[in-house]
């Protein structure tokens, strides 16, 4: 694995990213980014929300979401789940999500169930200090 200390260099690479792949359904299915983590649910004022438990998941302050599925792919974040809510990808287009912690704070379900490609990172600029 490379060295992501940069030693001696004053600067420290906070940018490590991974890439994914993952199965959606037609049910809501949490971006995991490798293990499986939880939902809780909440009820305010008669409405549902459910925010999860970061158990899994991969930090980031970004996600790219590629549709491989053969339909209509819905992505959701910060735990809301209905139509209104919703961005809707066509297969093979992408999208950017930024202002994000974790991976896992994003959800999708498909049309027809098929792969989604996605990789978590942290802004595409360096930050400025």
């Amino acid at each position: 694995m490379a060295d992501n200390s940069n030693n001696g260099s004053g600067y420290v690479n906070y940018n490590i990213c991974r890439s994914f792949n993952q199965n959606i359904d037609t049910t809501l299915t949490m971006l995991t980014g490798a293990e499986v983590p939880a939902f809780t649910e909440e009820v305010t004022e008669g409405r549902r929300t459910y925010a999860p438990v970061l158990t899994g998941g991969h930090p980031c302050s970004e996600v790219i979401i590629i549709n491989k599925t053969s339909g209509n792919l819905f992505v959701y974040d910060n735990g809301y789940e209905d139509d209104l809510n919703s961005l809707a990808l066509a297969t093979g287009e992408s999208i950017t999500l930024r202002g994000l912690t974790n991976v896992a704070q994003i959800s999708a379900k498909a049309v027809s169930a098929g792969t989604v490609f996605y990789r978590a990172q942290f802004y595409s600029i360096n930050p400025s200090r």
